[in-house]
């Protein structure tokens, strides 16, 4: 009986020696790459840069995926894509005029396609 329990505890202790050593190894390699393996912890993808209410649970929204500007339109129920914006400078300056509170007066006429959305 004292066998049993001599060998029970040794394959406890061995098994709780590597769960700390597996679990360590993870800790280490979440601090050092971030939390997913290979990608910084700052780094984002997908953005929202600004949105705008259109409707009762409409919005519409300035979206960075991966670097690229889409405009989307959003319901309760869809995600419909508005187009590609591909002038990243006209972006920018949008975004600069939403923040510091200016209207945003387009400085180029509107194509009949609704402006510079591809």
């Amino acid at each position: 009986m004292i066998d049993f329990w001599d060998s029970f505890i040794r394959m406890v202790s061995a098994l709780a020696l590597v769960l700390a050593l597996i679990g360590g190894l993870v800790y280490l390699i979440r601090r050092f790459t971030g939390t997913r393996l290979g990608a910084p912890v700052s780094a984002q993808v997908v953005q929202v840069l600004a949105s705008g209410y259109i409707g009762p649970r409409k919005t519409i929204s300035l979206v960075s995926v991966a670097g690229e500007f889409f405009a989307v339109g959003m319901t309760q129920t869809e995600l419909v894509s508005l187009g590609h914006i591909p002038d990243r400078e006209r972006v920018q300056q949008f975004l600069s005029a939403t923040t510091s509170g200016r209207p945003v007066v387009p400085d180029r006429p509107a194509d009949t396609r609704g402006g510079h959305v591809d």
